[in-house]
């Protein structure tokens, strides 16, 4: 026999005799502490409160920058404003969800031109009593824009009206008409007064262009003036292809001078 066998087979003995007494014998066997992974859910950039449409901001700048450098050639971001039925609307929007929208578009217009961005709303079923906590309640998409329907674009201190191309009438749209009857009653209401700028992009001479922006803005005053508001109370002018807010080289950016601007006075 070799002189270390005794020493090997002492201390395998000694290993596997120890374990055996304590997992068999003392039944304690591996009885270490559950070590338990939790992880905090992150809180979301953007939230509301119920029944409110100012927004809760935990920490959205990563948000904005990721929305602004995915900004493509002849696209734009779409916020939709969700807001629950049952809470409760104390805004000049029609919706909280648009109050929401027109919120965070506020913030967004820091980075990306306000011409790129759209606001809608969506409505649900839901209760109060779900929502004590502040709660997600827009969300945002990257779209591409049609130059062959005109849209309607809320820039704070003027409405504008974006058209088709070789288009002097305004389309039916759902928001348009919408939008055009509220300022009616506005108008009829509070006795105030209302400019209206056509503009067009650059295709055609000048002299055309002007009249078509002229066209443009007289046919927005036609349908306020259908919808009951004096003809006195409205100013129409045309500004051409002077005042371009976008590149005429491309059709997105000729849609975007394509426009009707309407200011409140």
């Amino acid at each position: 026999m070799k002189p270390w066998m005794p020493i090997v087979t002492f201390v395998l003995f000694a290993i596997f005799g120890g374990r055996y007494y304590v997992c068999k014998i003392k039944r304690v066997c591996d009885t270490y502490p559950a070590v338990v992974a939790s992880a905090k859910k992150a809180k979301a950039p953007i939230t509301f409160n119920w029944s409110s449409e100012t927004p809760v901001i935990n920490g959205a700048d990563s948000l904005i920058q990721t929305l602004s450098e995915g900004l493509g050639e002849g696209q734009v971001i779409q916020i939709t404003g969700r807001y629950f039925n049952d809470e409760d609307n104390n805004t000049d929007f029609q919706d909280l969800g648009l109050a929401r929208a027109s919120h965070v578009k506020a913030m967004l217009e820091e980075v990306v031109d306000p011409q790129k961005i759209r606001i809608l709303s969506e409505g649900e079923d839901g209760l109060s009593a779900d929502h004590q906590t502040a709660f997600e309640s827009v969300a945002f998409d990257i779209i591409d824009i049609d130059a062959s329907k005109a849209e309607i674009l809320d820039l704070g201190d003027k409405i504008v009206i974006l058209f088709p191309y070789q288009s002097i009438e305004k389309e039916p749209n759902a928001v348009i008409d919408e939008y055009l009857d509220r300022l009616a009653d506005e108008l009829k209401t509070n006795g105030a007064k209302v400019v209206i700028t056509g503009h067009a992009d650059n295709v055609g001479s000048a002299r055309k262009n002007k009249a078509i922006g002229l066209r443009r803005a007289k046919n927005i005053r036609d349908f306020l003036i259908k919808k009951g508001v004096s003809r006195k109370a409205i100013v129409t002018k045309s500004k051409g292809d002077t005042e371009p807010v976008a590149t005429n080289d491309s059709p997105v950016g000729r849609h975007q001078n394509r426009r009707v601007e309407i200011t409140i006075k």
